[in-house]
């Protein structure tokens, strides 16, 4: 079983990393950035292109560690709590694996419903022109608040996914479950570290953006079975 909740921490955390709040707000990140490279990089040598290119790794790199801190700190956060509750039962693990089965319910619910609908699982518009003002600055500080941003913007996305995984985790002895929930953030960020690498190849770039585009809506279908499945197998675990 100890396997079972190891394998479903990870995929879960890869399933996560490509919800659209997260991957598009990269792909945004990417798009801005390269432009303004684009446009330094005009009738520069190919050294100084080079460096700006680093640059927008540099960029990227401090955007993805802001998300990664984020969730790290939510995560440890909900956890601790839950563990200093276990000795009153398992009642908060349980309560949070009917929210995530709740928000995957919801999140069918926007599936299937149009994009102008009422209460739809997405960013709140403050945060999202918040998140833009600072990430127009470009500069290190900037991104830092940016991603800061970004990370709280992906709650109301696949908050489901992390409140989940976070309950099943809460089954497991303190240690283990940390350790799986660097794991779960490690492959959280994975398919943004990916993106990263190829923004600045930008045929490769455009693939990845128009697939994103493209797959918007079956991305949303997989999170809210994802966040289902694993709300409902945490209270068989916790039953």
């Amino acid at each position: 079983m100890d396997l079972l909740v190891a394998f479903l921490t990870l995929v879960a955390g890869l399933a996560d990393g490509l919800n659209p709040c997260s991957f598009s707000g990269l792909l945004v990140f990417a798009s801005v950035t390269t432009v303004a490279i684009e446009r330094s990089c005009h009738d520069l040598d190919p050294e100084a292109a080079d460096f700006q290119r680093g640059r927008l790794l540099r960029y990227g790199a401090v955007w993805i560690v802001a998300l990664f801190t984020v969730y790290m700190l939510l995560g440890f956060g909900f956890l601790g709590g839950i563990h200093m509750l276990i000795a009153e039962g398992h009642w908060a693990g349980k309560a949070a694996a009917v929210v995530a089965v709740g928000m995957g319910l919801w999140m069918f619910r926007d599936y299937f419903s149009s994009e102008d609908a009422p209460l739809r699982l997405e960013p709140p518009k403050h945060l999202r022109v918040l998140t833009g003002k600072y990430l127009r600055v470009l500069t290190y500080p900037g991104i830092l608040v940016a991603g800061f941003l970004v990370g709280l913007c992906t709650v109301p996305c696949s908050g489901g996914i992390y409140v989940s995984v976070l309950a099943m985790l809460s089954t497991q002895e303190t240690a283990v479950g940390m350790a799986l929930l660097i794991a779960y953030n490690v492959m959280f960020v994975l398919p943004l570290v990916l993106v990263l690498a190829v923004a600045t190849n930008r045929r490769t770039f455009r693939s990845v953006a128009r697939w994103q585009v493209n797959h918007r809506d079956t991305v949303k279908f997989v999170l809210g079975a994802t966040m289902i499945t694993l709300g409902l197998f945490t209270l068989f675990l916790l039953a």
